[in-house]
């Protein structure tokens, strides 16, 4: 009985059938037009016997073995009349140029062709992208994706002068043993294979790229490679109609312009003892063309094969395939035999001049559909750039993101929601240095990386044990494998035994950068991620799934065990957090984007700060990170996108409105009383009254700031501004505890002092809008007085540990090393040295460097994740830090003011020109600016968040170049600017 899938997949085929007879005629002999008659007949007319053979002929060509070769190609273009061109190892550029050379050679053009079923980077591996391979896009659901694949081939494949893609491969791949096509074919099953080759088909025929199905009759299930012998195959015709011929009847049906024949010996097709597919006239002509009405160019496979050429000398193999109903011989290893084997077959009668002469006129009708009446040299200086663009990158992500495969999730771990409640580590097997998978695990959670190589014997195994068996998850990746069942596609017996000890022992996710066969080793595992194959892109994605930026909807192609079976996979949802791609992915353009660099640059090189860091995410996907600078004008330590930075202001944000959010959903607050009643030491004050919206949207009356510091300067003449020894010590002792700088501890009563200090300060005569730090003091101090806890703690354990944040804390210096921190001042007013790894602010360094106006610190992508979290109205990675209501109430402008929410800067409406931000951000845009040259916006309008990070007061707070400069709107005005409007052009098919 069929599958529900199977019947769904022959479903589509029908509607695709009857919705797209009339395009997929296109390539249908029979439906030339008068113009192409008369093309083909006055060339044909005027073509004489040499040049008519010389057309059957496909010959061997390379862009990478340097012009004495080229040359011998060209001598057998111009001596023989070849009709066509087969590319091998190359580059698109080199490839073009020749290309451009043989074409002007021959009166008739060239019909040039390729092997590129994963793309162009099947033969140009350093130089052309490579999508993935079949058997990965055999576990893909949307089949859509499938032919803007195909869409996306043609469209580099033209720009490089080709004519034809020898795929896809319509192989059913029934044999796992099979040493040829596996991850070649999309997989076992009929309808999965059929509907796939035909999206990918028609994604280039659509888009003016013959496209070639193969392996006819069916190399699937076979042990044999024909490269290098010929593989038999003993199905008798039911079986032979009903699964291999399946998807080529199909493909034929649907208007498929080329087929290429194997080198298979098919007994109940050709019983003749060692006698090919590619050379049986039954196989071809009785059933590709009369059976199944095929109408299009039937190609040879390689006739360089060993499947042909142990059992038939050259010339007379090329001769048979003719004879058998081939259209155009493939590579042959001697075209001037094959030409002189034809010419005998043809003057003997062995093949008759009617054959011939309707081959020829299929081929040329084929050349005119293809445009190549006339070759018209294409320009090589931009080739590689063309064919390599970020369009076709974004492409090659989704079809990854779509064929990963959760096989089991039975423990229900993926996607990983909250980290905090976990302790993780990984394995990379067969690897000798940290993966590309670990790279990016480590972006969303701390965790151990070991790695190790295939072979675990007994004493390696035990220490692994024994230190993987700490942690509550392991992620163990498995990397250079093979494809061969011969070597257990390159796992060891000894990882295997290791792997099943370790499952035991914690909760293993395992992922297999490789063939889905091997799952037959891992049946008693629970979470098992198919990631099959192995390059840094497929690990990075795979890491990214697992915690949950996108979600797995693929499926297995093919079956390898009784628990792995076609079909199995189990859907994850995204969760909210983080992923990390490229522009093009969210509709945004790289090379205005690359523009960023120009302004960062400028920045820097007129000391408007020593070096910076900027990120971009949009649509949930960080798109842009990137450092600039250095540390200091010394240049002796490059800024990186790692370095954590004092955040100043931007504290307010991300620190104490958010607890007010947090507070305000326990029901801890309202924001329309009074402060005092959550902070009773108000009481009395002047501050009493003070409503707690009011204080947030600086509408309260307070000061801006009181300057603390100055009190505890010494006056006397030899020690003018400097720390006064009433007040600090150069080591902790005593009441003099509280930690300032490095090496400077002030007395911690100094600390009431200040809060006192801050209730007894005056009071503006009004309640216009006016900055004032002294509002975040008193919040910070309310967490503190109504947690019991100290305000780091409280933010730590309610938002950045459950976030998985690993940088962003209140005095960074106690935790990570002094040089990830950039300096942000040399100062000589008050602490009189460098100011590195403790906060800035004199005021939030006085308190110990915890304040709610200032002392976080952090790097860019963990500013980000908050800023995402409040775009996403609270939630992040599965879990609900805020309600969205709340979120929605903060972010709505105070009452009296034009440019702030509560607590969050905000596009200032009816100005002019917005001096916080870029004037291209939405009225809804949100965030906050820091005086050390930070800032950060969300705009919900655009699902934008932007992160800018400097120290820019390095030397010196005096420097307002950054300012001026306008640096961090202009940055953010660039990112509008690189955003496409919906619809607008820069898909994968544009020219």
């Amino acid at each position: 009985m069929k599958s529900v899938a199977a019947i769904l997949l022959t479903l589509m085929l029908c509607v695709l059938f009857f919705a797209r007879t009339a395009a997929q005629k296109v390539y249908s002999i029979d439906q030339a037009s008068p113009v192409e008659m008369h093309w083909v007949d006055s060339v044909f007319t005027s073509m004489n016997t040499d040049e008519r053979l010389g057309q059957l002929i496909m010959i061997r060509a390379h862009s990478d073995k340097g012009p004495e070769y080229a040359e011998s190609v060209a001598e057998i273009v111009r001596k023989y009349k070849v009709g066509g061109l087969c590319f091998f190892q190359g580059t698109p550029e080199k490839q073009l140029e020749y290309t451009n050379k043989y074409q002007t050679l021959s009166r008739i053009p060239l019909m040039v062709a390729i092997d590129g079923e994963w793309g162009l980077g099947m033969r140009m591996k350093e130089s052309a992208i490579s999508f993935p391979k079949q058997l990965m896009l055999g576990a893909i659901q949307n089949n859509d994706l499938l032919y803007k694949m195909g869409q996306e081939i043609a469209r580099q494949g033209k720009r490089i002068g080709l004519n034809v893609n020898f795929a896809p491969v319509a192989d059913i791949n029934s044999n796992a043993r099979n040493p040829v096509i596996g991850y070649r074919s999309f997989g076992e099953d009929r309808y999965n294979v059929t509907v796939k080759a035909y999206h990918y088909m028609k994604g280039m025929q659509d888009n003016g790229l013959m496209a070639c199905a193969k392996h006819f009759p069916g190399h699937g299930d076979t042990d044999v490679d024909s490269h290098y012998d010929l593989p038999v195959v003993n199905h008798q015709m039911p079986r032979l109609d009903s699964v291999e011929f399946y998807p080529f009847r199909s493909l034929v049906n649907y208007g498929i312009g080329g087929v290429m024949v194997a080198h298979l010996q098919v007994p109940s097709l050709d019983a003749r003892d060692d006698r090919p597919t590619s050379l049986s006239r039954n196989t071809i002509t009785h059933v590709l063309r009369r059976a199944m009405g095929f109408e299009g160019v039937i190609f040879t496979d390689g006739m360089e094969m060993k499947g042909v050429t142990e059992h038939f000398t050259n010339g007379i193999a090329e001769a048979e395939a003719i004879l058998a109903g081939n259209d155009m011989i493939c590579v042959p290893p001697s075209t001037a035999q094959a030409m002189e084997a034809l010419r005998r077959y043809l003057r003997e009668g062995k093949i008759s001049q009617e054959q011939i002469d309707a081959s020829v006129k299929r081929i040329l009708t084929y050349k005119f559909r293809l445009g190549l009446t006339k070759y018209v040299p294409k320009d090589i200086t931009t080739a590689r750039k063309d064919v390599n663009s970020n369009q076709a990158e974004a492409l090659k992500r989704e079809l990854i993101k779509n064929a990963l495969t959760m096989v089991r999730n039975t423990q229900n771990l993926i996607p990983f929601g909250r980290v905090d409640t976990l302790s993780f580590a990984s394995l990379s097997i067969g690897a000798d240095g940290l993966t590309a998978f670990q790279k990016r695990l480590a972006s969303y959670a701390k965790m151990t990386h070991l790695y190790s190589g295939k072979e675990l014997n007994d004493d390696r195994q035990a220490a692994l044990l024994a230190q993987l068996s700490k942690y509550k998850v392991v992620f163990v990746s498995l990397h250079d494998m093979t494809s061969a069942a011969s070597k257990n596609y390159g796992i060891s017996y000894t990882s295997i035994q290791f792997l099943k000890k370790l499952n035991t022992q914690t909760k293993v996710v395992l992922s297999i950068f490789g063939s889905p066969y091997s799952l037959k080793f891992f049946d008693e595992f629970e979470s098992i991620q198919m990631a099959y194959e192995s390059e840094a892109l497929v690990q990075d994605l795979s890491a990214q799934a697992l915690f949950g930026a996108f979600g797995m909807t693929g499926r297995l192609p093919i079956t390898a065990s009784e628990r792995s079976r076609f079909n199995a996979g189990e859907e994850t949802q995204a969760n909210g957090r983080f992923g990390y791609s490229i522009p093009e992915s969210v509709g945004v353009s790289s090379d205005t984007l690359s523009r960023i660099e120009l302004i960062a640059n400028e920045a820097i090189n007129v000391g408007a700060a020593p070096g910076c860091v900027v990120l971009v995410a949009k649509d949930g996907q960080i798109i842009y990170e990137k450092a600039f600078g250095h540390h200091t004008y010394l240049k002796d330590h490059p800024t990186q996108t790692s370095d954590i930075f004092d955040l100043a202001s931007v504290t307010k944000i991300a620190a104490t409105t958010i607890s007010m959010m947090r507070f305000m959903d326990d029901g801890r607050i309202d924001l329309r009383k009074p402060l005092s009643n959550y902070l009773p030491s108000l009481n009395g004050t002047n501050k009493a009254a003070m409503v707690v919206q009011d204080i947030m949207a600086h509408n309260a009356g307070l000061l801006g700031w009181l300057p603390f510091y100055k009190q505890t300067l010494s006056h006397t003449p030899d020690s003018l501004n400097k720390p006064s020894l009433k007040y600090y010590r150069t080591t902790p002792e005593g009441e003099f505890s509280v930690p300032v700088a490095g090496n400077l501890f002030l007395k911690k009563t100094f600390i009431d002092s200040i809060f006192m200090q801050i209730r007894q300060s005056e009071l503006r005569p009004n309640i216009n809008y006016r900055y004032s730090d002294l509002g975040f003091y008193m919040l910070a101090q309310m967490v503190e007085h109504q947690t019991g806890v100290g305000f780091d703690k409280y933010v730590d354990s309610t938002f950045y540990a459950p976030l998985g944040l690993q940088s962003a804390t209140f005095n960074p210096w106690k935790k990570f090393a002094i040089d990830q921190m950039p300096p942000t001042e040399e100062d000589r007013y008050f602490r009189q040295q460098r100011i590195q790894g403790y906060v800035h602010d004199m005021g939030a360094a006085m308190l110990g460097g915890v304040s709610g106006h200032a002392g976080l610190f952090a790097n860019a992508n963990d500013l980000a994740v908050i800023m995402q979290m409040l775009l996403q109205q609270g939630f992040y990675g599965g879990h609900r830090y805020l309600e969205p209501q709340t979120v929605h109430n903060f972010i709505t402008r105070h009452p009296r003011s034009v440019r702030r929410g509560v607590g969050f800067d905000m596009y200032p409406m009816g100005a002019s020109y917005p001096t916080n931000m870029s004037g291209q951000a939405s009225e809804s845009t949100f965030g906050h600016t820091g005086f050390t040259g930070t800032c950060t916006w969300v705009d919900p309008e655009h699902n934008l968040v932007y992160v800018f990070l400097s120290n820019r007061t390095f030397p010196s707070m005096n420097n307002n170049r950054l300012e001026k400069m306008d640096t961090r709107q202009r940055i953010q005005g660039m990112v509008y600017k690189a955003i496409r409007p919906k619809g607008a052009g820069g898909s994968s098919t544009a020219q």
